[in-house]
């Protein structure tokens, strides 16, 4: 019963202080982790694992089996030399916690490596396992007993006495109680291995002697991880070490009930090393099953690889770039994202596809050290169409060879994409693909959920900027009609000001013309001046109006006409900003359902608009051409100005809208108006820095004169 309850514990031990260890060499506690504890602690481990290897084949008769002793018994040498050297590093370097003078990472010191040269005696050791007694520890090294067991005491004396000295100096309450239990620990592991090398073997009390010094080493090791990596560590060592040593254990007493007596028997009856092909069937069934390759793969790599905490630290400093990304829009950020995912993860390429709910391709972006287009398929569009509708009814990422449906692998393969994560949120929906990585292989399981994380952020922040930029337009039109409302009361209170100076001048002006001989050349000013007038008078009282629904009932107009007396004006206009006008009129007779005011209203706007846009160039133009086009009278006005910009194009009809230092943004809004009441349709196309076209239609109703019909 002793000798299981021997085996259990120095098995859990083992696997406790190679948790430890393990803990001590992850990247994230490296660099904060002394030299000295790592050798501490992997000389406990390595005193363990000979223990338990020990145990485990010293009473096999195979000659691998004795192989393997003599390879545990060098293990156990190896951990008794080295515990004792670190120990007496740490407790010289722990020396100055006494007077505050250590320095949290102090210098490194060659002298140090002196305390290490007992392990100088592995040499002659080899030599003594390898001939000495087959199976028997003691016997073996027992020429070497006597200097080590001076040695063993020195160090550990001189290393209790220099704690006990800290702990006594020390204003610390919890530093004064770890070095105490370090005194106290080490006083008796020296006074135990004593006992057990000098009065316990080969007695009634060698066993639990020798359990007693074979689970002491223990002690220390956590206890200075526990000072050195603080109590936030310790839970998961316990629950690490709880979980994995009890099912190692496990499997291993089944091993001892199950078959080892079977291959006993079979040992007698064929010459067969059944320890080897154990491993080797191990080994062979962790590669076969790729889940249990997979986990091993990852295990490996979480616990000594850099780029998992560096992939991690990679997941958290992107999270909180979406969150301070705000300025883009769609296409900018799904750019900003596709580098930064290619960037970061050290991923070939990176392609973020967006689509309806039909699957239609709205948007596809790709990040890639080479051309984006070199690797396309001559289907893609009908690949990513599939893609869009088959992933993001997946709720987990996709990668190639794994996922569910052939049709799935195909894409996948088609695209050489390893990974499809879906980027589903609300009205969002679309798919990342992924191409493979440069180093470090495949992604691991929790990388892949991290980037699935990642990705639905991303998305969410997407459907945010959607909503973000519908609430604008909703508050922007609030806003602009509530400008228009404004509008409407000043120009109430402006009415009476500004018609009485108008009337003032149309009677001024008309007892003038009445009085001037009919042979005057001023005569034809006067009447433009009163005919002006007029038509100030009008558009006063539509800007009052503007906001009323038109009348259903409209008088009719021939716009050609309109036009030719309008540009008859617009010519001073014209020649005071040294444009050109120019004039082609197709539509003469031509009547549409409008009043002559309305068409003077929508042709003067577009007219001086377009006048002062060209008015910098060296050769200003504006032309004005008129047609007609499938039953619609089609105005263009065309100018070789500064040009609108492609984001303005959409803008310029709405109310206070404008570019000009001086204007009122309310000329193309009351166009649009007067088009719309009419009937008819306006449309602007611009280049920058080259010109504006815009194209007005309107429905006709009279093409000849005399036949007056209705024209769909």
């Amino acid at each position: 019963m002793i000798e299981r309850f021997e085996w259990f514990l120095i098995g859990f031990s083992g696997l406790f202080e190679i948790v430890l260890l393990l803990l001590l060499c992850q990247p994230i506690n490296r660099s904060h982790v002394a030299p000295w504890l790592k050798w501490l602690v992997g000389g406990a481990f390595l005193y363990h694992l000979g223990y338990f290897l020990r145990l485990l084949f010293h009473r096999e008769r195979m000659e691998t089996a004795a192989w393997l002793d003599q390879i545990a018994m060098l293990l156990l040498c190896s951990g008794m030399l080295l515990m004792p050297s670190a120990m007496l590093h740490a407790a010289i370097r722990l020396r100055g916690l006494a007077s505050g003078s250590l320095k949290p990472l102090p210098p490194k010191d060659w002298r140090y490596g002196l305390l290490y040269l007992p392990l100088l005696c592995l040499v002659p050791a080899i030599g003594l396992i390898w001939s000495g007694p087959e199976g028997d520890f003691m016997a073996s090294i027992a020429p070497l007993s006597a200097m080590y067991v001076g040695w063993l005491f020195l160090s550990n004396l001189v290393s209790a006495v220099l704690f006990s000295i800290v702990a006594y100096r020390t204003d610390l309450p919890m530093r004064r109680v770890f070095f105490g239990w370090m005194a106290v620990l080490l006083s008796l592991f020296t006074a135990g291995a004593f006992y057990y090398a000098l009065v316990a073997v080969d007695t009634e009390y060698e066993l639990v002697a020798r359990l007693a010094a074979g689970v002491a080493p223990l002690g220390p090791s956590i206890l200075f991880v526990w000072y050195s990596l603080k109590s936030r560590l310790l839970p998961v060592v316990f629950e690490q070490s709880i979980i994995y040593g009890g099912i190692v254990l496990f499997l291993l007493f089944l091993h001892r009930l199950i078959v080892t007596p079977f291959t006993i028997q079979l040992r007698e009856s064929a010459d067969i090393d059944f320890i080897v092909l154990e491993v080797l069937a191990v080994a062979a069934l962790v590669w076969w099953i790729r889940p249990l390759r997979k986990r091993a793969s990852e295990s490996l790599r979480f616990l000594m690889s850099p780029s998992a905490f560096r992939f991690r630290d990679e997941i958290r400093n992107l999270a909180l770039a979406i969150t301070q990304k705000t300025s883009d829009d769609a296409m900018g950020r799904c750019q900003w994202f596709a580098s930064e995912l290619q960037k970061r993860f050290e991923i070939s390429w990176v392609r973020i596809c967006l689509g309806d709910s039909d699957g239609k391709l709205k948007l596809d972006f790709k990040c890639s050290e080479v051309n984006a287009k070199s690797a396309l398929p001559e289907n893609y569009l009908a690949v990513v169409h599939s893609l869009l509708l088959l992933v993001p009814n997946c709720t987990k990422a996709i990668e190639r060879g794994e996922e569910p449906t052939p049709e799935l692998s195909e894409h996948m393969e088609s695209l050489e994409c390893d990974l499809a994560i879906p980027m589903v949120c609300k009205s969002v929906r679309g798919v990342v693909l992924f191409g493979s990585r440069k180093r470090f292989g495949r992604l691991a399981d929790e990388q892949v959920t991290s980037l699935l994380v990642l990705v639905e952020q991303f998305a969410a922040t997407l459907q945010n900027q959607r909503e973000d930029e519908l609430r604008r337009r909703a508050e922007h039109h609030s806003l602009q009609q509530e400008k228009l409302s404004t509008l409407g009361m000043i120009s109430g209170s402006l009415a009476h000001e500004l018609r009485n100076p108008l009337s003032s001048i149309r009677t001024i002006a008309s007892l003038v013309l009445e009085d001037l001989p009919l042979e005057n050349t001023n005569r034809q000013d006067l009447r433009l001046i009163v005919i002006e007038v007029d038509r100030l008078t009008s558009t006063l009282q539509r800007v009052l109006d503007f906001s009323r629904p038109p009348e259903r009932m409209n008088p009719l107009s021939e716009p050609d006409r309109v036009i030719s007396r309008l540009l008859a004006i617009m010519d001073f206009f014209a020649k005071q900003n040294q444009t050109e006008l120019e004039i082609t009129l197709n539509a003469t007779g031509v009547q549409v359902a409008s009043s002559d005011i309305a068409l003077n209203e929508i042709f003067m706007n577009l007219v001086k608009n377009a006048i002062e846009a060209s008015s910098d160039r060296e050769h200003a133009k504006v032309s004005v051409t008129s047609n007609i086009e499938d039953d619609c009278f089609v105005a263009t006005i065309e100018d070789n100005g500064i040009g609108i910009s492609p984001e303005r194009t959409q803008a310029i009809f709405q109310p206070f809208e404008t570019s000009k230092s001086t204007g009122t943004g309310l000329g193309l809004y009351i166009v649009a108006e007067r088009v719309q009441q009419i009937g008819g349709t306006i449309k602007c196309t611009s280049i920058p820095s080259q010109g504006s076209r815009f194209v007005v239609r309107i429905p006709i109703v009279i093409a000849t004169p005399g036949r007056q019909q209705r024209l769909q």
